[in-house]
């Protein structure tokens, strides 16, 4: 028969507030002393935010906000959210978190194991979190620089303490793969254009010559975003949420935390502008060719040659739009999900619609939030999940090179770690699925009779 002491090691009870043996105090938070704490810290992520834990509430899901201080003062906190599934299996999880110093490893240690105890108070089998901290140091072509900044021993740490590490491979559901910009002592929008590649520059400034123009989606206008990210979704095969969790972030989020961006363009006023433009510059072109046939300037020739690419670019332009009649209006060309919280602008999900690729939607977006977060003094500018970065024959190679015209580096956190909580129920739970996996595989192998 199991002794009380380990009996409460497998099942769990709740903590005494205080660990005698650290000083730690382990405590339940206010959403305001969790934001004046996460906001600051340097791991600071939207998915550890006020912002995202209201949003959570509303959608029903169990959140729970915590902090442990070391003589009355915080030294780490973090928002858990709990799921169980219908078998009654329940995951504690930190998503980019907890927030603490992971150099100090008796802080780390003491953390985790006030962690452990708490999810076993509440049932949970195991323990998952995913710290907001860098694997090693990349640069903008994926290479290590260990030298820069290398946090393997870190992952060891866990382990040591009974972690499981689940790889290093990309995740979409807890991005640990991404590309960054830093923003810091870029002084003004000229700075930040010649950060980016020749071709970067060229598509931002013909979106802007092209009239692109962007606009921050609404309650009353949340089915023009949706209507456009979901078929760029269908179109390059990216997973995307529901209407109603799009809905529910503009209704409990603030409107600088959710940015739900469209690029747009005026059809008809873009056809204008174009005939406009043809029709000034073949004038210009028909002035310069009788001068160069009277005079044979060769200045007239060279600048003849100029203005002829300009009217064969705008006659292509409109051949391009000849599918878009008049009647079309205003196109939402692109859509992407950004948030704006703590230190960085993150772009969360989205793409341009195939149709109007031409326009650079996508391009315009990036750019223009680039220039918010410039103005707003967000030190980083996020593009997120990222991967291909290996070779071109990889799959997501060219969002990825994509992003790179911006300027930045590849950043690689150091992943998702699991604690089994309850031993018995984790191992179980474990087994079962590799049971159900294994049959899965069984019946995909079998003959399929033939129709009678």
């Amino acid at each position: 028969m199991p002794t009380k002491a380990a009996k409460s090691r497998e099942e769990g009870h709740p903590l005494n507030t205080v660990s005698a043996a650290t000083g730690l105090e382990y405590a339940n938070l206010s959403d305001a002393d969790f934001e004046a704490f996460a906001l600051k810290h340097p791991q600071n992520s939207f998915l550890q935010s006020i912002d995202f834990a209201r949003f959570q509430r509303a959608r029903g899901q169990q959140v729970e906000l915590f902090g442990v201080r070391r003589d009355g003062e915080l030294v780490a906190a973090g928002k858990l959210n709990y799921s169980t599934t219908r078998l009654g299996y329940t995951v504690c999880e930190c998503a980019k978190g907890p927030l603490m110093d992971y150099t100090d490893r008796d802080l780390v240690g003491a953390v985790v194991e006030l962690l452990r105890k708490h999810a076993a108070g509440r049932k949970a089998a195991e323990l998952r979190i995913s710290p907001n901290i860098r694997y090693i140091a990349r640069d903008a072509d994926g290479a290590e620089h260990p030298d820069i900044e290398d946090n393997r021993p870190l992952v060891a740490d866990l382990k040591r303490i009974g972690f499981q590490h689940q790889g290093l491979d990309m995740n979409f559901v807890n991005v640990n793969w991404m590309f960054i910009k830093n923003l810091v002592g870029i002084q003004d929008a000229e700075e930040l254009i010649m950060g980016t590649s020749y071709r970067t520059r060229k598509a931002i400034r013909k979106a802007e010559k092209n009239g692109v123009f962007l606009e921050q989606a609404t309650l009353e206008t949340l089915d023009d975003f949706y209507g456009a990210l979901s078929r760029a979704g269908d179109e390059k095969g990216f997973v995307y949420r529901e209407r109603a969790y799009y809905e529910h972030l503009l209704r409990t989020t603030s409107p600088e935390f959710t940015k739900l961006m469209m690029a747009k363009i005026d059809i008809p006023a873009y056809r204008k502008s174009i005939t406009e433009r043809l029709a000034e510059e073949s004038a210009t072109a028909a002035d310069l060719r009788r001068e160069v046939e009277e005079t044979g300037s060769k200045k007239k020739a060279n600048r003849l040659k100029v203005v002829q690419d300009l009217v064969d670019s705008y006659e292509r332009s409109l051949k391009d739009i000849e599918r878009f009649p008049d009647s079309v209006g205003t196109a939402t060309v692109a859509a992407i999900h950004f948030v704006c919280y703590g230190d960085e602008v993150v772009c969360v999900i989205g793409g341009t619609v195939q149709d109007y690729i031409y326009f650079n939607g996508a391009t315009s977006l990036y750019w223009g939030m680039m220039l918010h977060a410039l103005e707003k003094g967000y030190p980083r500018y996020n593009f997120y999940g990222t991967f291909g970065i290996s070779g071109q024959d990889e799959e997501g190679h060219g969002g990825y090179e994509f992003k790179k015209g911006f300027g930045g580096e590849v950043v690689q956190l150091v992943g998702d770690f699991v604690l089994p909580v309850r031993p018995a129920v984790f191992h179980a739970n474990r087994l079962a699925r590799s049971a159900v996996a294994a049959a899965r595989t069984v019946l995909g192998k079998l003959p399929r009779k033939r129709a009678a």
